[in-house]
């Protein structure tokens, strides 16, 4: 599989085709929705969140609003989605008491100052970009380099024990351990620059 830059991604936007509209929404869907959900909306209130944001982003883009000089992307789109999960709360508040005043109320109870929500935003953010180039990176590498990076760099298994539990070299779990590290970071650049 081909990774696509973002800025590829969102030039594609310009032209009104659903393989672009998808890979818009594969891309950026997820920090969306775990941001929501973690200011406290249900699944379908943050899936809401989500396709209203992505679509008011796409809005302004084709319209030429968004301006690389002016924020990165991800600054842009935590500004929309921060005021959509702050409309989805209003809309809560305004249904029927019967659908649930305790969760309505725990809603705006619960709900973090502009900075910590941007906190976790960034935070949904670094784990969504991470998350893709990983599933990149497992389309581009043997299986076993991956399981030796996992091993060493993530479960922090000495490379000597990683080395016997794969049949390869300690030198060869060094190796892998750097192939993958200079691949997310590749990758991370990548997604996070908009040219």
């Amino acid at each position: 599989m081909r990774w696509v830059t973002t800025t590829v991604v969102l030039e594609n936007l310009r032209s009104s085709n659903e393989a672009a509209w998808k890979q818009f929404v594969g891309r950026f869907r997820g920090p969306i929705v775990r941001f929501a959900r973690d200011l406290g909306l249900g699944p379908e209130e943050a899936e809401d969140v989500a396709q209203e944001t992505l679509l008011d982003f796409v809005r302004a883009y084709r319209e030429g609003q968004y301006d690389r000089e002016k924020g990165r992307l991800s600054a842009w789109l935590f500004g929309i989605a921060h005021r959509r999960v702050l409309d989805a709360g209003r809309k809560m508040a305004r249904r029927p008491r019967a659908l649930g005043t305790d969760r309505q109320t725990a809603f705006w109870e619960n709900l973090p100052d502009e900075q910590a929500a941007r906190r976790s935003w960034d935070q949904s953010w670094q784990q969504a970009v991470l998350q893709q180039c990983v599933d990149q990176i497992r389309t581009e590498m043997q299986p076993k380099t991956i399981r030796a990076f996992e091993l060493f760099a993530v479960e922090q298994r000495p490379a000597a024990e990683v080395a016997r539990e794969l049949g390869m070299s300690r030198n060869a779990v060094f190796i892998a351990k750097h192939r993958v590290l200079k691949r997310v970071l590749e990758l991370t650049r990548q997604f996070e620059s908009v040219s």
